[in-house]
């Protein structure tokens, strides 16, 4: 994959494709990133929790009033139920970022719904309600898991900013990436809360979004902005900075 400092070909090709896609289908179904018109970012987190590096993700975005949206593999979920609980209570939103994280040519539709049946398990055993979210390990989909995981009644949620955080040999690399293509209204950002160099980095990429005057929201504002008007989009991506608020997975344990 590429590094933190450079995007290949065929990633870019990749991102073409999935934008191309997300357009021709309803936002609740596919998502690369936010409405038009938006001063808002997201920032999500994968392949956690981490016993060492989600508390200090987690400590960073509490202290700058943020809230994310966090892609739980089911396996760290069962292992951390602790950190899964805290990830909720301090108001992000929870979703499926598979159960084991296989590879996904190695992983067939039918493997990856029970994987995702078992990681609801886990969060409703752990949180009492379950999520509708749905991030593929290393964005890989076919049609066919793409149909599986639409009958599922499941949104999936991709990218369009990815730094490569967990490559990343510093802090300083992962915000200079970030500050030589600033973030943009709209922006869905990759980042990972196993990734050694991730927390330190936050504090600098949000303080610089707020100077471009940029808010920050969980992904479920965008999910669900069809048929809503743009105040009440615009009041949930404002709620976004209330550190007393819960996102929707966490208030209202995504139905």
């Amino acid at each position: 994959m590429p590094n933190c400092r450079e995007t290949a070909a065929p990633w870019r090709l990749r991102q073409i494709l999935r934008r191309a896609l997300a357009r021709a289908v309803p936002r609740r179904m596919l998502l690369v990133g936010g409405p038009r018109g938006t001063d808002a970012i997201a920032l999500t987190f994968d392949d956690g929790p981490h016993p060492v590096h989600t508390p200090l993700v987690l400590d960073v975005l509490r202290e700058h009033q943020v809230r994310a949206t966090f892609f739980v593999v089911g396996t760290r979920a069962e292992r951390y139920p602790e950190l899964l609980q805290r990830i909720a209570d301090e108001g992000h939103a929870i979703a499926h970022h598979s159960f084991s994280h296989n590879d996904p040519a190695a992983t067939t539709a039918t493997e990856l719904a029970v994987e995702i049946r078992r990681t609801q398990k886990v969060f409703q055993r752990i949180l009492g309600a379950q999520s509708n979210l749905f991030r593929p390990p290393h964005g890989k989909l076919t049609i066919r898991k793409l149909g599986y995981l639409w009958r599922m009644k499941l949104s999936i949620v991709l990218w369009n900013r990815d730094p490569k955080d967990f490559t990343c040999t510093s802090e300083m690399e992962i915000a200079d990436w970030l500050r030589r293509r600033p973030l943009r209204g709209g922006d869905l950002v990759l980042l990972h809360d196993n990734a050694a160099h991730t927390a330190g980095a936050l504090p600098a990429v949000i303080t610089a979004a707020r100077a471009d005057g940029l808010s920050f929201v969980t992904v479920e504002a965008w999910v669900r902005r069809r048929g809503r008007s743009a105040r009440d989009v615009g009041q949930e991506e404002q709620i976004s900075r209330c550190p007393t608020h819960k996102s929707f997975a966490a208030a209202e344990r995504v139905q």
